[in-house]
């Protein structure tokens, strides 16, 4: 398994991997000393990840109270969901920021990954391979990502329990309105670059 961490233009984050999670992670870890993120699963188990964040996202994980989980494999999305953030060195830092999981988690998820414009690798199974240093999401590009199938039938469900019907009643003011609730990094500034190619030659994950 191969995992990134991605990050839309404003900041918001998320764990991509290669392959779906066997398990279901409860919470993540950012380690503010070594860089490094622990991913704690529901079975009370973990996992330390290998490649430590480059410090320039450090000011994007301070703003995110959780992470998007997901994979993704020949340009379909598997898995997707949320799980809370948390700082090895505050650990009253989700009692000040409360960490909420969207009221559609699957389409927050899809926003999120067509809206990516950087990112770094965070964990590969081989740290000696560079040929796996690209993006987990190959030569996909984020906004041409699909749900699989399964993710596509619940993703259809999801929105049609938060569709609200349209009201408009003449005479009464109300109105009509409806209210409804390696292939691929881009740089710092949100441009595409290669870059992370050349990163974790040393497996410090840093360009």
């Amino acid at each position: 398994m191969n995992i990134d961490l991605l990050f839309t233009a404003q900041g918001e984050g998320g764990l991509i991997a290669n392959e779906n999670f066997a398990r279901k992670i409860a919470g993540i870890v950012y380690d503010t000393q070594n860089g490094i993120f622990t991913l704690e699963f529901a079975d009370m188990d973990y996992m330390e990840l290998n490649i430590p964040v480059e410090a320039d996202y450090n000011h994007f994980l301070d703003i995110n109270a959780t992470l998007h989980i997901g994979s993704v494999k020949g340009g379909n999305i598997g898995q997707a969901y949320q799980v809370p953030l948390m700082f090895s060195d505050d650990p009253y830092r989700n009692r000040m920021i409360t960490p909420e999981i969207p009221a559609q988690p699957l389409a927050a998820f899809h926003y999120f990954m067509k809206n990516c414009t950087s990112g770094q690798p965070v964990f590969r199974d081989d740290l000696g391979d560079e040929s796996a240093m690209g993006c987990v999401l190959g030569s996909a590009t984020p906004a041409s990502l699909q749900f699989a199938p399964h993710l596509a039938r619940r993703h259809g469900h999801e929105i049609r329990a938060t569709a609200q019907p349209t009201l408009n009643v003449p005479g009464m003011g109300l109105g009509g309105s409806t209210s409804t609730g390696g292939g691929y990094y881009g740089g710092h500034g949100g441009g595409a670059s290669g870059n992370s190619q050349q990163g974790s030659k040393d497996g410090s994950g840093k360009k």
